[in-house]
């Protein structure tokens, strides 16, 4: 009996690579524009309404919807001496123990890394605790999506370096 399928299994994952590669870009593109939202939400402190800023805390507000319970963040670029942190409770810990009286975000360019990985370069406007010194800062967040879930929110301290293990540098 002679099959119907004269290429026989290649031919189904043939199909199932192009349901893949449809569905990747378009969740891809889901990603970058779920975080172009989130950080173009306002509220939180008077540097988050109208400046083109995001207080901290209106930001993460804005990722928990879409965060697993278990999603780590990565700020050992900018806080070496602070491990890996996991879960919203262990953020919101290091928000209160942190050195910022204020810190917000303005970002100036979404880049869609690869099929989980968005980049977002943001200038960083915050303001010391007790000391109350101002500080400006280009920083670079990388955040990491798991069917359409944040798994990994990464800081870099220096743009150059982020663009580079993002494969989008020189």
């Amino acid at each position: 009996m002679a099959s119907p399928n004269t290429r026989g299994a290649p031919l189904l994952v043939s199909i199932a690579w192009t349901d893949q590669q449809r569905y990747w870009p378009a969740m891809s593109e889901e990603n970058v524009r779920w975080v172009r939202e989130s950080y173009a939400t306002r509220g939180g402190s008077e540097a988050g309404s109208g400046s083109g800023m995001i207080e901290q805390r209106a930001l993460f507000a804005a990722l928990a919807e879409r965060m697993a319970p278990s999603t780590e963040f990565d700020f050992t670029a900018a806080y070496p001496d602070r491990p890996v942190m996991r879960g919203m409770e262990a953020l919101r810990r290091f928000r209160e123990e942190g050195p910022w009286e204020e810190l917000s975000f303005e970002a100036e360019r979404f880049l869609d890394v690869d099929d989980e990985r968005v980049l977002v370069l943001v200038r960083v406007d915050a303001r010391g605790k007790g000391s109350g010194v101002p500080v400006e800062l280009l920083n670079a967040h990388e955040l990491t999506f798991r069917e359409g879930v944040l798994v990994r929110f990464k800081v870099y301290g220096d743009r150059d370096e982020a663009l580079e293990a993002a494969g989008l540098g020189d």
